[in-house]
């Protein structure tokens, strides 16, 4: 019996659940874009260096100056012949006056090694023919002639006595150029065979011929050459230039040689 003052009875309390634990995230699938399709292959860039890369565009340049696409000067056909020989010349004209100094080694016993000198006429042709059409290459080839007159004994106190020393040459031309610019760098190797009087003998004596030059253009450059015969051996350093640019101070000098006596005969 429940009385006021009792207690009331406690009421059973239902167990309140457990919460429900969330759902483990879903693993996210990301997916990879499709390759892109090969695109051209890249060209690695040019090398440098003459022979692979342009010229590099110069830090000054005057408003009339050359341009790349520029004709070589005293050319013909677009360069297929030149005067003067240049960087893009299919073929050109050699023509050059030579002077140079330097020692005559005599064989045998009866002279002194003496000093020697002389001046050259030299003339020919040279080719690019691995040149393609609008393009450039490095190599030309080609066939020169020369003629010079070198001094003889200095004084009749040597054992032999020549007023000079006439020398013929023919010799083949190797050229290699480093530059594309006009009048730009190259370097020549002749070889070749000469016919040539020498002191210490009579008559005209076979032989060969090497000259390595600097050049700048056809218009200039040094030179170093060497005569190779039976009885004499000649060494010798000198400059040259194209017959245009020189053909003034050529003139003078053979008016001078011709005075002094230089084309008598010899002794």
């Amino acid at each position: 019996m429940v009385t006021p003052d009792s207690e009331p009875a406690p009421t059973e309390v239902a167990p309140t659940p457990a919460p429900t634990p969330a759902p483990a995230p879903s693993a996210v699938v990301v997916l990879a874009p499709p390759p892109a399709a090969p695109g051209p292959a890249r060209t690695p860039p040019p090398e440098h260096g003459p022979f692979f890369a342009g010229e590099p565009a110069s830090e000054t340049a005057f408003p009339n100056g050359p341009r790349t696409t520029d004709k070589p000067r005293l050319s013909i056909g677009g360069g297929a012949f030149c005067f003067v020989d240049d960087a893009f010349c299919k073929s050109s004209l050699i023509l050059t006056a030579d002077v140079g100094i330097g020692v005559n080694i005599v064989g045998g016993t009866r002279s002194p090694d003496l000093p020697y000198a002389h001046f050259n006429f030299r003339g020919g042709v040279v080719f690019k023919p691995l040149m393609r059409k609008d393009g450039w290459h490095p190599w030309g080839i080609g066939l020169v002639g020369s003629w010079s007159r070198g001094t003889g004994a200095p004084s009749k106190e040597t054992a032999v006595v020549s007023p000079h020393t006439d020398t013929w040459r023919v010799s083949v031309v190797n050229q290699m150029w480093l530059s594309k610019k006009r009048n730009g760098f190259h370097l020549d190797l002749d070889l070749g065979l000469i016919r040539s009087t020498v002191l210490d003998g009579k008559g005209q004596f076979f032989g060969t011929n090497a000259s390595l030059s600097a050049n700048w253009g056809g218009w200039g450059g040094i030179f170093m050459s060497g005569d190779f015969l039976d009885h004499d051996t000649r060494v010798v350093f000198g400059f040259r230039g194209h017959g245009i640019a020189t053909a003034p101070a050529i003139g003078l000098i053979l008016l001078g040689l011709l005075a002094g006596g230089a084309f008598g005969g010899a002794q």
